[in-house]
């Protein structure tokens, strides 16, 4: 497993980004993985802010997390003393209602929530990984976001850094058993 932590800075030098809100950027997209939940995650907003609709949500998402947590099993997003969490049966519920065939008990949650985040964060995780671990990540956009959806095993994300942990034994492997990364 490899770990990446990502700062505001990193953001700066890499991908010449300013961002306020280091965990709010995981929130800079949108993504099917958190429509569902844009309900729930109306809860971290002030109550005044309830009921702007799903755009509204997202980008005041994007000011006000504080802090976020995703493994295998669950997305927990924190702002202030609230917290909501995002459970991966929930999500597969979800989509096996909508999609009976899908395999959804492989979702993996903090690859969906990483793919959710902007082109900057991926950007400079990319960069990160080619520099400081010497692998090999594409650069086309498709391919890049094929490994960050399989590769990305946990996230944990607050004011100060974004750590990614990464399992390169989840991505595709040569003949020889070695990950195609290096």
């Amino acid at each position: 497993m490899i770990c990446i932590e990502i700062r505001e800075r990193d953001l700066k030098e890499l991908t010449l980004t300013e961002v306020e809100n280091l965990p709010g950027s995981l929130f800079a997209g949108t993504s099917p993985l958190l429509r569902p939940f844009l309900k729930n995650l109306e809860q971290l907003l002030p109550v005044e802010n309830h009921g702007r609709g799903d755009s509204y949500i997202l980008s005041a998402l994007h000011s006000r997390v504080d802090w976020i947590h995703a493994d295998e099993s669950k997305i927990t997003v924190g702002s202030g003393e609230r917290k909501v969490e995002i459970s991966r049966d929930a999500l597969g519920e979800l989509m096996g209602s909508r999609y009976p065939t899908t395999g959804h008990q492989r979702l993996n949650l903090p690859g969906l929530l990483f793919l959710q985040s902007g082109p900057a964060l991926q950007s400079a995780s990319a960069t990160i990984l080619r520099r400081d671990h010497h692998l090999n990540i594409p650069e086309g956009r498709r391919t890049r976001r094929y490994v960050f959806h399989m590769g990305v095993l946990a996230i944990n994300a607050d004011k100060e850094r974004i750590a990614v942990f990464f399992d390169l034994d989840k991505l595709p492997k040569r003949e020889d058993g070695t990950c195609v990364l290096f």
